[in-house]
């Protein structure tokens, strides 16, 4: 909206995702939608699971910076000697926004005159698109960014139980990168996810990851699943042999048993002694049928 007695151009800016312009999913013809941070992703070659990038934690969600975003206005005018200034001022001329009886008064926004009340209602407010929110099939790897290869950020839904998790591309069993465990002054320290709202009571779940260690040549990685239920917390997991040789995958079954309601559930890495550095990457976790 531009603003004769000021000179000042308004412009209002709708944020949405780069790769989902002219949308034709949700229906024949390209189309608008208004995107939410809970539209899923249906691009086959983008591993992200929502159509916009966001960041979570501790249950606070926020949408995140994109490079490569501008604005461009263009002025139909012959530039001046000072580089994006128009040697004269173009003519202007009012856009046709407003139903015949009515001015623009902003940029959403037709009414009889600039101090009266009587005012066209543009467009109503809009809504949502009709998506449902994600959902995973009986086959689906329940783990959120499984092998840290997210582009923008590799440690996307995970984050150190304690200690330091460290992205490396040196090491990796598949993809570019892995997630090297260290600064570790506990067993239990490792690389950790929720798997809250993923993970269901009483299920029973086939878990696995790889691993390899750094800095010992044997040790016992645990795959642990934290339990938070009415009685409090409790453990399972599933172990096995690691080395500084090869990636191990450490796989098996784990029941999530509750008692009342589940509350939370975490799935983290650990078991190695104090001290020992080890590599890990593509995490899963499926339901048993």
């Amino acid at each position: 909206y531009f603003d004769t007695t000021t000179n000042l151009l308004y412009v209002r800016i709708i944020q949405f995702p780069q790769t989902f312009t002219g949308d034709d999913v949700y229906s024949s013809t390209a189309m608008w939608h208004l995107w939410d941070l809970d539209t899923p992703n249906t691009k086959s070659w983008d591993p992200s699971l929502y159509a916009l990038d966001r960041y979570s934690f501790n249950g606070i969600t926020l949408p995140k910076f994109s490079y490569g975003n501008y604005l461009q206005i263009v002025a139909d005018c012959v530039e001046s000697s000072v580089s994006g200034h128009c040697a004269v001022t173009p003519t202007y001329v009012e856009p046709e926004v407003c139903p015949a009886g009515y001015i623009q008064v902003s940029y959403d926004k037709c009414c009889t005159s600039a101090a009266s009340i009587d005012c066209y209602d543009m467009t109503a407010p809009p809504r949502k698109s009709p998506t449902a929110s994600p959902t995973f099939g009986s086959n689906s790897n329940l783990v959120l960014n499984p092998g840290f290869e997210n582009a923008n950020n590799g440690l996307e839904n995970w984050y150190a139980n304690s200690g330091t998790a460290e992205i490396n591309t040196a090491e990796k069993h598949s993809g570019d990168r892995s997630v090297l465990c260290k600064d570790r002054t506990a067993t239990w320290m490792g690389v950790q996810q929720s798997m809250t709202g993923r993970l269901q009571a009483n299920t029973r779940y086939t878990v696995s990851c790889w691993a390899k260690l750094k800095n010992s040549g044997s040790a016992t990685l645990k795959l642990s699943l934290r339990i938070e239920d009415d009685n409090g917390p409790h453990w399972r997991n599933v172990s096995g042999n690691i080395n500084n040789n090869s990636w191990t995958k450490v796989e098996g079954e784990i029941f999530v048993d509750v008692t009342g309601t589940l509350t939370n559930v975490y799935m983290y890495a650990e078991g190695p002694a104090t001290g020992v550095e080890y590599w890990v990457d593509d995490f899963s976790a499926v339901l048993v049928p």
